[in-house]
């Protein structure tokens, strides 16, 4: 079994955000406050990411979205 990776982990959600950003191309700073992701595209990232609900991970990587990723939003 794979380590999560949190670095590729935040780099796909704003890949997928809207707009789209690669973190792994940009040197400045961003404001997350700037970025939107669909709820449906975050569930697909944690599946890719083997992220079971209910489990430490899940709270890290919600905890994380809501205070430095881009905003989630309903489809």
């Amino acid at each position: 079994m794979e380590s999560f990776n949190a670095n590729e982990f935040a780099r796909q959600c704003y890949l997928r955000s809207e707009p789209s950003v690669d973190l792994d191309a940009i040197e400045a700073p961003i404001d997350c406050r700037d970025y939107r992701l669909k709820t449906s595209e975050y569930d697909k990232i944690l599946e890719e990411f083997d992220v079971k609900p209910g489990t430490n991970l899940m709270g890290q990587c919600n905890m994380w979205v809501l205070c430095s990723g881009p905003k989630l939003v309903e489809d």
